[in-house]
């Protein structure tokens, strides 16, 4: 608690400190969210709340990624551009195996992302239990991305962890663009894209297939992604949108590693799943269908009816699990602006449906596939959101929300070898408000503070007992987020942000693994998660002549711990969340050498994790450095770019991701660690014509 008190009284120190040197500073009236060539920061906009704000305005805690850096490192997901932010930690076993967290948010979960919601345009990313993959993504797909942190979106279902927003890509003229990648480990992508625009006709279409051999053994990758994004305007009022994605992916699994072999011989795979060649092996796609139509007085409606298909097939040392889901939603929004002399109100309203059926069997491992479990699972949820927004005087902004959320389920058991447990279940109604407030003290320094409630419901592994009857006492893991900062602008080339929050949470959700493959879901008490995020963006040379440099970084320090919790009689009250750490920091340079030649050089660094519930064990902390350099040039209408780059420059033996919680078997070591890759390069060529 001294801790925490002594962050806050620093942050409320800087705020004093930055309002008094505020006089001189001069607004930036650009719409972009870059620096250009006037030599100052622009302006930043963001949408996450359907309608624009300037970044210095907004009542919340968002942040942009934009495509410049979507496009830093070999970016064969959006891995790297993930963890440029503050507060956010992608912990990265392989390829098909991410686990993004959110300020601590979503850090037990064992092997994937849980407790954050993501949509690709108006497709949710999100399964129905709340698991979400973000590694099938092309990165050249997306034209921007933003994060809302913590539970302060009541738009898209007021996720405990927060809501990411992928932006695909439109087409601003006719282009045809290729681009091909060359890394270690045998690692090849190729990407072809291509953009039309006639009449009211607007297309965007890529296809790319990725290949790799791995750095561990059982590590091979083959993944190829198609897109389309197309936008067809019947008036200057209306617009349909169409949004195809589908994925193909097979990947070899080399799981993680007891600490020894880690330290040892981090390229191996864990012997069980070497032994018998574990994969993962899928085919999904997503669509969505939007109807835009702009009223009077700008307000706005939207329809959108979306849905989803995947086919898996997961070779394990245990058994092979065979599924298929699929599912589909609607989703209608309505927008309408008052405005009046000194002030203006914005109503957003709007309903979200998703059914959604997964089918997952389990058989033996022998040629014989004996039959071990057959089933059924049938996931629904209605949200109902409403949001106003106001602004007084151009100096007073205030954002206010609820969600309400009814979720429920059917389970169908087809194998009958140890009884039928099928059954049916509802959580009770969850309602989560919203109130954000931003105060702008001069014109280029604000003050922001927002109190919200966010909830996420267990997985499917966690609504069944192991064995097989309904775990109808299991409840959704709720908390409320307490934030305060600021944002402020200095000389037109010094942006500084800073925030202070403190996440609740109750009803704890814990898989509490009781075999390799076997969870028991149970709530087991509660969390806080305080932290302090810093980020800093400063153009230090003038942008409109060369060299210039510019200089980004941030940093988090946080001390995510549980409040109270036991488990199986066990006390872990004050122990670290595992997976999570204390401290991480990001520094960024972009020098422009020539108008052709640019130089990134990045440093990140993460603190210790604790491995388990225990606090027994802890990664070690580590720093990885980067370096990229860039030759880029125009020939007439051909826009050629040549890229090369190290990554690990200094070739640090570190652990990515985490198997938190690993149980030990058989007297083997538990296997916590995912070795990251070692010093590597990549090369890329792309070449646009317009």
């Amino acid at each position: 608690m001294n801790k925490d008190k002594l962050i806050f009284t620093s942050l409320l120190l800087i705020f004093g400190l930055l309002s008094k040197g505020q006089n001189n500073v001069e607004s930036v009236n650009s719409e972009q969210d870059t620096t250009t060539l006037s030599g100052e920061i622009d302006e930043v906009i963001v949408t996450a709340f359907r309608s624009p704000y300037n970044i210095f305005n907004i009542p919340a805690p968002v942040n942009l990624i934009t495509e410049t850096q979507l496009k830093i490192g070999s970016s064969f997901t959006p891995v790297e551009a993930l963890n440029q932010v503050s507060g956010v930690l992608m912990h990265h076993g392989t390829l098909n195996t991410n686990r993004l967290t959110i300020r601590g948010i979503g850090s037990r979960t064992p092997y994937s992302t849980n407790k954050i919601k993501a949509y690709f345009g108006e497709i949710p990313l999100t399964s129905g239990d709340g698991e979400t993959t973000l590694e099938d993504l092309e990165n050249t797909a997306i034209k921007r991305v933003e994060i809302i942190k913590g539970p302060s979106s009541s738009l898209y279902g007021a996720g405990l962890g927060g809501v990411i927003l992928f932006s695909p890509k439109s087409v601003i003229k006719n282009f045809v663009q290729n681009k091909t990648t060359v890394a270690s480990f045998g690692t090849i992508k190729n990407t072809l894209s291509a953009g039309i625009i006639q009449n009211n006709l607007n297309i965007y279409a890529l296809g790319s297939i990725l290949k790799s051999d791995g750095f561990r053994e059982n590590n091979n990758t083959n993944r190829s992604n198609i897109l389309i994004n197309s936008e067809f305007s019947f008036s200057e009022k209306s617009n349909i949108q169409i949004l195809l994605k589908s994925t193909k992916m097979k990947a070899f699994i080399p799981s993680s590693l007891d600490l020894i072999t880690f330290q040892e011989s981090p390229e191996k795979a864990a012997s069980n799943w070497q032994e018998i060649e574990g994969f993962e092996d899928y085919t999904n796609g997503q669509f969505g269908l939007t109807f835009n139509h702009l009223t009077e007085k700008k307000g706005k409606i939207s329809v959108t009816t979306f849905g989803s298909f995947r086919v898996a097939e997961e070779l394990r040392p245990f058994n092979r699990l065979e599924e298929s889901s699929s599912f589909i939603g609607w989703r209608g929004h309505f927008q309408k602006i008052i405005k009046g002399e000194n002030s203006q109100f914005i109503i957003s309203s709007g309903l979200e449906f998703f059914r959604e059926k997964y089918n997952w069997s389990t058989f033996s491992n022998k040629t014989t596939k004996d039959l071990l479990s057959d089933n059924i699972e049938k996931r629904q949820y209605e949200n109902l959101f409403v949001q106003i927004e106001s602004s007084f005087n151009n100096c007073l902004f205030v954002s206010a929300g609820l969600n309400g959320n009814l979720t429920r389920y059917n389970y169908i058991d087809k194998f009958f070898d140890n009884g039928d447990q099928s059954g049916e279940y509802s959580y009770k109604p969850v309602l989560s408000p919203r109130l954000g407030l931003n105060y702008l003290l001069k014109k280029q320094f604000s003050i922001f503070g927002n109190v919200s409630h966010g909830f996420s419901t267990p997985t499917f592994e966690e609504t069944l007992l192991p064995e097989g009857d309904l775990n109808t006492g299991i409840k959704p893991e709720t908390g409320w987020n307490t934030e305060i900062g600021f944002r402020t602008q200095l000389f037109n080339r010094l942006q500084i942000m800073a925030s202070y929050y403190r996440i609740y949470v109750t009803n704890l959700l814990v898989a509490r693994r009781t075999d390799e493959d076997a969870y028991i879901g149970v709530n087991a008490g509660k969390s806080l998660h305080p932290g302090l995020e810093i980020e800093i963006n400063w153009q230090v040379t003038d942008a409109k002549n060369y060299p210039n440099l510019a200089l980004n970084g941030n940093a988090t320090i946080a001390n995510y711990h549980f409040k109270d919790f036991i488990d199986e009689g066990v006390d872990y009250s004050d122990k670290n969340l595992p997976g999570t750490t204390k401290n991480t920091w990001l520094l960024m340079s972009n020098l422009n050498v020539t108008q052709n030649i640019k130089l990134n050089l990045w440093h990140r660094f993460t603190g210790e994790m604790a491995v388990n519930d225990a606090n027994s064990d802890y990664s070690d902390a580590f720093g990885i450095t980067n370096l990229e350099t860039i030759y880029s040039r125009k020939i007439k209408k051909l826009d050629f770019k040549l890229k090369g780059g190290i990554q690990n420059i200094f070739d640090v033996k570190y652990s990515s991701m985490l198997a938190v919680n690993a149980p030990s078997f058989g007297g083997n070591l538990p296997r916590y660690y995912y070795p990251g890759n070692p010093r590597n390069f990549y090369v890329s060529i792309l070449m646009k014509l317009e």
